[in-house]
């Protein structure tokens, strides 16, 4: 993170072009923070990492990552965070959208609203007969995805409780001038 205060700096700078005050007080912190981010003196919090990457439309990946360049790139952007398509999954674009290069090789551009695919559904994708079938297959899949989701957050936070230790409700004698009382000091 030897760069962060370079990309912070840059970002409010080149891309934002804001005062140091007028971002400090977007943020809702002091101007001596953001002074003291920009100057490499400390790092940000998490909510305040977070708190960064939607007022400058970056993702943690790229603020934290130094081997990334400073000036951001497509892929960087907050926003299009969910739209990353990774190794195995595949990318659906209209016949006759992409384009041959002299040695055969066929590139084809990631248009904006694109879906995409893992390797399973994919393989549904190939069934739908039409848009409409193809458009109800991706919220069907959206929707699965946040139910799977919210079943594991709720795993999850019942495995945490279970982790807890049992609070003790009886308090701790306190001894003062002599006597024994608890949870306060006994008066005189």
């Amino acid at each position: 993170m030897r760069r962060l205060h370079l990309k912070l700096f840059y970002l409010r700078t080149r891309l934002k072009r804001e005062a140091q005050g007028v971002t400090a007080k977007t943020l809702g912190v002091r101007p001596a923070t953001m002074s003291h981010l920009e100057q490499g003196r400390s790092l940000p919090t998490l909510p305040m990492l977070l708190a960064l990457c939607k007022h400058y439309d970056v993702t943690p990946t790229y603020l934290l990552d130094d081997e990334r360049p400073i000036e951001p790139s497509s892929r960087d952007r907050w926003a299009e965070r969910n739209n990353v398509i990774a190794r195995g999954n595949w990318l659906e674009v209209p016949e006759g959208s992409w384009v041959t290069t002299n040695d055969g090789v066929r590139l084809c551009p990631v248009l904006a609203g694109a879906r995409f695919y893992d390797a399973s559904a994919q393989a549904q994708r190939m069934t739908c007969g039409s848009g409409a079938a193809a458009k109800e297959l991706e919220e069907s899949l959206a929707s699965a995805a946040r139910g799977r989701d919210r079943e594991l957050e709720e795993m999850l936070g019942r495995e945490l409780l279970g982790q807890r230790k049992p609070r003790s409700k009886a308090k701790k004698p306190v001894v003062a001038a002599g006597k024994v009382a608890l949870g306060h000091a006994a008066e005189a």
